[in-house]
């Protein structure tokens, strides 16, 4: 729950509450556990038109280039389409330009951050670095787990990113460099959360400590031939039979577990179709429809989804319940430190960002998003931002010197908005 920065016309404000965005993997699109690459944005995308050749901004005479922020700025897309649901189509131009701000943001504020850190000599150990990148990898190849369960390859990974090892690992350190300088800031700070404010957060929002209901359940998977996209009325209902017959094992005395391995077809098979005690706001629709038909212990009837045909065992269940002060105060507490770290941050990089001798910006959104917002009918919207975006392009060559004497004031200092989001 941490605030982001905003460039607003050469000034600097605060605005909203910020999320995080681990732009070193994967600016594909994580759709369930397809293994897929993302739709190629740049067709449709009014930011990347607008993008210039040359770096979109200068801290400190250090360029953060064009690349650099598509690749932030796609995985801000497609965390949204992933979380979501969305098709690309279905994002906005708003939206899309407002992303794009923030993306300018979060990578300026890292270019200060790092920068300082830099100046300050704080580094990070290699061994943090190699250990963060194994954290990171797998949990992508569980997010990019394969219809038939087998997991992507770091090599698969990092050709979806576009990305060499070195070049994800070098990002991950600049990441793990800008949480310790913000964490150093902070204690220089001085500046702590007390109990009394845990214990005031925690009181004032009882209604929203409440641990979700929880579903235990097994499944398993029957696939129409040759796959559900294609399969005819005849493959639909020779899996709907497979799947009474699997049910039928399982009520003539066969552990479910057993059923499971030799017949479905889920990533989890292996397993016996066990989900364990899993959060009802986690599950698909159908499963929920179905499961609040059974008693513990009982079999749905075969279920179409557009997966293939399921039959789902209810376990057992947990209703809502209130989370203790307890439980929650370590919660409370991160999350209040982050918003405090993230305000002394915020206090270190406000006259940086706002000195244009120290700042300069080349991608120009604000006016684009204005254009936008002020324009009745889509169409005309889209025109306008279109045209805005093509004049401000600046030339490849304005990535040093030049670029950082003056040739693009105009562009620097002019309607230029941005939002940084980082995690703590």
């Amino acid at each position: 729950m941490n605030r982001y920065l905003g460039i607003r016309g050469g000034t600097y404000t605060r605005g909203s509450i910020r999320r995080a965005v681990w732009a070193v993997l994967l600016p594909a699109a994580l759709a369930g556990a397809a293994f897929a690459q993302a739709p190629d944005l740049s067709k449709l995308d009014i930011v990347e038109r607008s993008t210039p050749d040359g770096p979109v901004a200068l801290v400190d005479g250090e360029p953060i280039s064009r690349e650099a922020f598509l690749r932030v700025y796609h995985r801000h897309l497609a965390d949204v389409m992933r979380l979501a649901g969305k098709k690309p189509e279905e994002l906005d131009n708003s939206f899309r330009v407002r992303a794009g701000l923030d993306t300018l943001g979060e990578l300026i504020r890292r270019k200060i951050l790092v920068q300082e850190a830099g100046r300050r000599k704080i580094t990070v150990p290699q061994a943090d670095v190699e250990k963060k990148y194994r954290e990171k990898m797998e949990e992508y190849r569980q997010e990019l787990k394969k219809p038939d369960g087998t997991l992507p390859t770091e090599e698969e990974l990092l050709r979806l990113a576009g990305q060499t090892r070195q070049e994800a690992m070098d990002s991950i350190r600049e990441q793990l460099i800008e949480d310790r300088m913000a964490e150093t800031l902070l204690k220089e700070s001085g500046r702590k959360v007390a109990d009394k404010d845990v214990r005031e957060f925690y009181d004032k929002n009882r209604d929203k400590f409440k641990r979700p209901g929880m579903l235990h359940l097994k499944h398993l998977l029957i696939r129409p031939k040759p796959s559900p996209d294609k399969a005819d009325a005849a493959a639909w209902k020779a899996a709907e039979e497979a799947a009474k017959k699997a049910k039928l094992r399982v009520m003539a005395g066969e552990s479910f577990e057993a059923v499971a391995k030799q017949v479905s077809e889920a990533p989890d098979a292996a397993k016996g179709g066990d989900l364990g005690m899993v959060p009802v706001s986690s599950l698909p629709p159908f499963y929920l429809a179905a499961a609040e038909k059974l008693a513990d212990g009982d079999l749905s009837d075969p279920i179409r989804s557009e997966f293939g045909m399921h039959i789902i065992q209810k376990v057992g269940s947990e209703s809502d319940a209130d989370v203790s002060f307890e439980e929650a105060a370590p919660r409370i507490r991160a999350m209040l430190e982050g918003m405090l770290s993230e305000d002394v941050v915020n206090d270190f990089i406000e006259p940086i960002v706002n000195n244009p001798e120290r700042t300069r910006i080349f991608l120009q959104l604000e006016r684009t998003l204005a254009a936008l917002e002020g324009t009745p009918g889509k169409k005309e919207s889209s025109a306008a931002a279109s045209k805005e975006g093509a004049s401000t392009k600046t030339p490849a060559s304005a990535t040093g010197p030049a670029a950082a004497s003056g040739t693009n004031e105009k562009s620097s200092s002019a309607g230029s908005q941005s939002s940084g989001k980082k995690k703590r």
